[in-house]
């Protein structure tokens, strides 16, 4: 399995997408086969939508 970064748009208090006045999206990060498994579980985690699914590569030391 990957980990990957996957960036969501935060909901308000009542349900309406509440987008960052800095520009800067939150972020979860989950393990998956691919990025669209990565989407699926971080939108499982936030119930919110997912802007993107970014793959993080495991830096050799």
């Amino acid at each position: 399995m990957n980990s990957y970064r996957c960036y969501y748009t935060p909901k308000g208090p009542f349900g309406n997408l509440a987008p960052s006045d800095a520009g800067v999206m939150p972020f979860v990060q989950v393990q998956a086969n691919n990025a669209e498994g990565a989407q699926r579980a971080a939108h499982h985690v936030t119930g919110c939508p997912i802007a993107e699914a970014e793959r993080l590569d495991d830096v050799a030391a």
